[in-house]
């Protein structure tokens, strides 16, 4: 499994704290404010609790959507396993980009049991569906000659050898050569030069499938812990509080939800733009290599998935981002105009998007740099605003992985 950091230790911003005990709503107030304006003294914690409930509510959504989604990629993964042929690759292949799509909406809401072990009810979910970046497509590979996705012991190996990375892989990448260095077993011994390609092939397909079953098994467990009839861990997010062991103030469970959002910080600006840029970590001009999705070319997609993942926190779940969001709560707070700022920000990283007409980030990278820059700089416009103002005045906690992080 994969080792987790220890539970991050965190500055606590204090300078606007006054903001907190405004008790009205703004005009300029959402339609999911309306009820909100007369609730009196408290009214910010009832906000407060209002998004917490909502929350849980959008998280449990989205993981449902996601077992769904992954329930019919398994099915198509065992027909193109059982029948190879362009149909059932063809089908099986949508079913990942279906999957992936939701998946990555869901990238954004690490709350609970889909987070480290070491946050508040984590539970690791997450890495066990989709471990990127930590990943290898060399450890892949030398799962495809050990066969080690036919033990029973596969479910508890490494989260790089599992999960949507190792699927993507398998479902896409076409080439008979390997990434694995002469020191691997593979390359040492022979054996990957050994495997005809259609031995290679059909044993693809069978690690595929057995990676398609243990994702569709951990999305199982995720709306298992979500739902209201079963783990109920909804109902946990919605009563933090007193006697709560999870989340013993309403404050503990708000950082949570603030952590999952900095997703859009770390690994949205600077792992997944930043690096391929050459911003940060490349000793070149551009590192095309760090780019998320090597082998089914879903860069762009997984990025605009990873803004409305963003965007149903940050406005409301409901249908056109209605419902009760962070904005609402920083209007509750007195500050209207940052909501405001927040929003136009959002809707500005998505306009983005479209300035980009290659296909996929890789292709823009090398024909049109500048609209890839100007995707980044768009992410930063919502990040800069998450991790100063926004952290401010809600009295938020920065995750550590961000203090001291002035880009």
């Amino acid at each position: 499994m994969k080792t987790q950091s220890p539970g991050p230790l965190r500055a606590r911003r204090t300078s606007a704290l006054l903001l907190l005990t405004a008790l009205t709503c703004l005009p300029g107030c959402k339609e999911s404010d309306k009820g909100k304006e007369d609730a009196g003294p408290g009214g910010t914690d009832t906000t407060r609790a209002d998004l917490l409930k909502a929350t849980g509510a959008c998280v449990e959504k989205t993981a449902r959507q996601f077992l769904e989604a992954s329930t019919a990629l398994t099915g198509a993964v065992s027909r193109y396993s059982g029948q190879p042929d362009a149909t059932t690759q063809a089908e099986a292949r949508a079913a990942f980009h279906a999957a992936m799509d939701v998946w990555q909406v869901a990238e954004v809401m690490q709350v609970g049991p889909a987070a480290p072990r070491s946050a508040a009810g984590g539970a690791e979910l997450r890495d066990n569906v989709y471990s990127w970046p930590l990943v290898s497509r060399c450890a892949v590979e030398e799962q495809v000659v050990s066969k080690s996705y036919e033990t029973a012991g596969f479910p508890t190996s490494l989260v790089s050898r599992r999960g949507l990375y190792a699927l993507e892989y398998l479902l896409f990448h076409e080439g008979e050569e390997t990434a694995c260095q002469s020191t691997s077993p593979i390359v040492a011994q022979g054996t990957w030069a050994a495997l005809s390609p259609t031995e290679r092939a059909t044993r693809k397909r069978a690690y595929a499938l057995a990676v398609a079953q243990d994702v569709n098994q951990r999305a199982t467990q995720l709306v298992k812990a979500w739902a209201a009839d079963q783990d109920n861990f909804a109902n946990t997010l919605a009563s933090a509080g007193s006697g709560n062991t999870v989340f013993p103030t309403s404050q503990a469970a708000l950082n949570a939800v603030s952590d999952a959002m900095f997703y859009f910080e770390r690994e949205g600006k600077d792992l997944k733009l930043a690096r391929p840029l050459g911003m940060r970590e490349c000793s070149t001009e551009s590192c095309p290599e760090h780019f998320e999705s090597q082998f089914a070319n879903r860069s762009k997609a997984n990025l605009r998935a990873n803004v409305r993942g963003f965007r149903l926190l940050a406005e409301g779940c409901g249908e056109g981002y209605t419902g009760t969001g962070f904005d609402d709560v920083l209007v509750a707070a007195g500050a209207e105009a940052l909501a405001q700022k927040l929003r136009e920000r959002i809707v500005a990283a998505e306009a983005t998007f479209a300035t980009i007409e290659e296909e996929d980030l890789k292709q823009a990278l090398a024909q049109d740099k500048p609209s890839v820059r100007a995707l980044h700089d768009a992410f930063k416009g919502v990040t800069d605003v998450l991790k100063t103002e926004l952290v401010t005045v809600l009295d938020l906690e920065l995750p550590q992985s961000v203090e001291g992080d002035n880009d």
